[in-house]
């Protein structure tokens, strides 16, 4: 089915449908009612150095060679990371590296995959479907149906994350528009809210990216930092309005853009370690409850320079993605707890965050 035309494989995605869903699908809701009592009790037996390594997610490619193995056992025994964000690789190790995971760490972990055109997209073997921009006439029921596809996809590999929806806005010359479901925000809302729904419903962690919204530039943010120039009129009638949607359909995480919006920030600051872009806007003003997940951190639109694993903390930030050296980060927060420039109380912040959502997806 690999490559599969839009319209084929969304008319036969509708004909192998189980159940029937209404059209006005009920709200999904992973921010409600939290497990306190899980979460402190868990908390009351790990060390800071615990505490800090659950921020953590680094990459591997999914090959379950020794080598391989090895190197994410240490993780999880030495670093203490919070989960795994898997790169190319097949679907056979996939499954092996997930058990081996879970079997030799104490904590549920979060195991992460992109996923924008199904597992295909990182593993050689697994069904690839049409790039989002493909879709931008489907249905919201088809692209409910899609997400618990995918979900049920990743969760059969003993996955629970999937890096996606996109919800971006994005016209023909930008850098996302083949990633994107097109220029109309409200169609982008529409289906990504829908696609993120169907992904929850399955088990698994939908995360919305890249917030505030990547769509407005051509240039590509693995290679340089993006400057988006529009006003702040502009951005809450195109590039927020998805991400409001998502929010207020009660869904579960959201991924920080490593981009610069001056009319949201003041200045070129990237919005991942932006305080007023993270917490004034994201949590304050749009009433975030969930998790904020990074951009790969070795991304080039951030400086290497030290300083910047703090700075995303204190902006605001829950969980690190793809640090470029794990431990060195780890120890950047050690540093700066040891000095008082992170506090105790901003690392129990985001630890008692991390474990509330990995209980709800792992079922602990």
């Amino acid at each position: 089915m690999k490559h599969l035309p839009a319209l084929i494989f969304l008319l036969l995605l509708a004909a192998c449908r189980g159940g029937n869903p209404s059209s006005e699908p009920a709200r999904t809701d992973m921010n409600a009612d939290p497990e306190q009592l899980w979460v402190d009790s868990v908390m009351r037996g790990m060390s800071v150095e615990e505490r800090v390594g659950q921020i953590f997610m680094p990459a591997t490619f999914t090959t379950d060679d020794p080598a391989t193995v090895r190197r994410l056992l240490k993780y999880v025994a030495d670093a203490k990371i919070g989960g795994v964000v898997f790169l190319r690789g097949d679907t056979a190790s996939m499954h092996a590296l997930t058990a081996r995971l879970r079997s030799a760490s104490r904590l549920p972990l979060l195991l992460a995959i992109d996923a924008e055109w199904g597992l295909g997209m990182r593993l050689r073997d697994a069904e690839s479907f049409p790039h989002n921009s493909a879709l931008a006439d489907a249905s919201q029921e088809q692209m409910r149906d899609y997400g618990r596809r995918v979900g049920r996809d990743a969760a059969g590999l003993g996955l629970n994350m999937v890096l996606g929806p996109v919800l971006d806005v994005a016209e023909s010359g930008s850098v996302m528009a083949d990633r994107s479901f097109g220029a109309d925000p409200q169609r982008v809302a529409a289906l990504g809210v829908a696609y993120a729904r169907g992904v929850a419903e399955s088990g698994v962690m939908p995360v919305g990216k890249h917030f505030p919204g990547h769509g407005a530039t051509s240039t590509d943010s693995h290679r340089a930092l993006p400057i988006i120039t529009r006003s702040r009129e502009e951005l809450d009638s195109i590039d927020l309005l998805p991400f409001r949607r998502y929010i207020e359909a009660g869904l579960p995480a959201l991924m920080a853009g490593h981009m610069a919006v001056p009319a949201l920030s003041g200045d070129s600051t990237p919005a991942s370690i932006s305080p007023e872009i993270l917490t004034r806007l994201l949590r304050g003003e749009m009433n975030f409850k969930g998790l904020t997940i990074t951009d790969a951190m070795n991304m080039d639109a951030l400086e290497t320079s030290s300083g910047r694993y703090v700075a995303t903390l204190l902006a605001g930030a829950d969980i690190i993605l793809v640090p470029t050296d794990t431990h060195a980060a780890e120890q950047e927060i050690m540093q700066a707890l040891r000095e008082g420039v992170i506090s105790p109380a901003l690392i129990n912040d985001r630890c008692r965050r991390i474990l509330l959502y990995k209980k709800r997806v792992s079922g602990e």
